[in-house]
């Protein structure tokens, strides 16, 4: 069995009938669930190194002598599963007579709903909306904002830290899970600054006011989330991964852009990018006035319709990203996502296996969670003839 499948390979292959709706109903009417990929793992969170910094090597001359050693770095990333979950009722009279076809239907139109809530979630996901420092005084009255990374879960991993250091005016951030303190920034003038931590895929970024920090200081720091959910694309990036705007107000979309983020991502397995339709509508306008009529089109296996694409690259739309984003006096903004769809080097779904690495699309969500989905009878209710049942997901980005 494979470790690693599209929604729509796993409809292909499964004989699961309730399984093979709950995927059709959903793959071909989304672009992006019909290349997305879905890898397994074991436990309560996907665990895996994101590559830091790669060590040097040089030529060496006749005499054999070597450089100094070195060697790469990488960072530990700990993306912990979230989870959906709803309850829906059929009418027993109505599921018997239609020889249970309306618990399907149903179980199949709340599956579709999961994944628009999970679609949404990878565009604009956030798990942390919210802290506090055991101690708001001292140094860390500088502290007027704090931003929020990827991955600094208290709820799994309980409290972090910051540490400021008076000499060299130095702050740090350890997050929660995390062994060690990251490297200090110093911050010598007011404005924003990134603290890594140890594993430097988490970080926070925080506003300060250096002149009401006058002595050495440490505090916890706990986050807490109101949303439950995993991180989106606008949080799993690393900075060396996003290509900034230049102008004041943002960029003005352009050909030559989307050639930079081409250039600049490495990973060249089944890309795509990712827009909303806003900018997908501007991409045609910019096509449009260079004399094209229409945009290359490719066909994505499962999908009911050609998808436009730039360069042989598809693009995959995703409304759920957001046209709100600022800089300078504009407010209306959006990003663009370039991403190598590739479970071993790129972006994917994670989900929890059942004691091993591979996907069994055989399996009954009924009995055992199958790319993420489990499903559970609950049974008759108590005063009203309908028969309940709960549709659950799994998984993180």
């Amino acid at each position: 069995m494979p470790s690693a499948l599209t929604l729509l390979e796993a409809a292909k292959r499964t004989q699961n009938e309730l399984f093979q709706s709950m995927a059709a109903s959903i793959v071909t009417t989304d672009e992006m669930a019909a290349v997305l990929p879905f890898k397994t793992f074991n436990g309560q969170a996907a665990v895996y190194l994101r590559e830091g910094t790669l060590p040097d090597t040089q030529f060496i001359g006749d005499d054999g002598t070597l450089g100094s050693p070195s060697t790469g770095t990488d960072d530990l990333v700990t993306a912990p599963v979230r989870r959906i979950a709803s309850d829906l009722d059929v009418d027993a009279l109505a599921d018997d007579l239609s020889g249970g076809s309306q618990m399907g239907i149903q179980i199949a139109k709340k599956a579709k709903a999961t994944w628009r809530l999970v679609k949404n979630t990878i565009a604009v996901g956030g798990n942390v909306t919210s802290h506090t420092l055991s101690s708001s005084s001292g140094p860390f009255t500088a502290i007027d904002e704090v931003g929020y990374g990827p991955w600094v879960s208290s709820a799994r991993f309980g409290p972090g830290e910051i540490r400021y250091t008076n000499t060299g005016t130095k702050w740090a951030f350890r997050a929660p899970g995390d062994p060690a303190f990251g490297d200090d920034v110093v911050a010598a003038t007011d404005g924003y600054y990134v603290l890594k931590s140890f594993n430097a895929s988490k970080w926070i970024k925080v506003k300060l006011d250096v002149s009401d920090a006058s002595a050495d200081g440490r505090t916890s720091i706990e986050f807490a989330s109101s949303t439950n959910e995993f991180d989106g694309l606008n949080k799993v990036l690393g900075s060396s991964m996003l290509l900034p705007s230049t102008g004041t107000d943002g960029d003005i979309f352009t050909f030559a852009k989307l050639d930079e983020l081409i250039t600049m991502e490495k990973v060249r397995n089944t890309r795509a990018f990712i827009m909303n339709s806003k900018l997908i509508l501007k991409y045609l306008a910019a096509l449009r006035a260079t004399g094209a009529a229409n945009p290359e089109h490719l066909n994505l296996p499962g999908y009911s319709g050609p998808v436009i694409s730039y360069r042989g690259i598809p693009i995959l739309e995703n409304d759920y990203i957001t046209n709100t984003e600022s800089k300078g006096s504009a407010t209306s903004l959006s990003s663009v996502y370039l991403a190598s769809l590739d479970a071993d080097e790129g972006l994917f779904m994670g989900v929890p296996g059942t004691g091993t690495e591979s996907i069994d699309v055989q399996g009954d969500p009924r009995s055992q969670v199958v790319m993420g989905w489990r499903i559970e009878r609950l049974g008759a209710l108590e005063g009203r003839a309908h028969r309940r049942t709960r549709v659950q997901w799994y998984g993180t980005l």
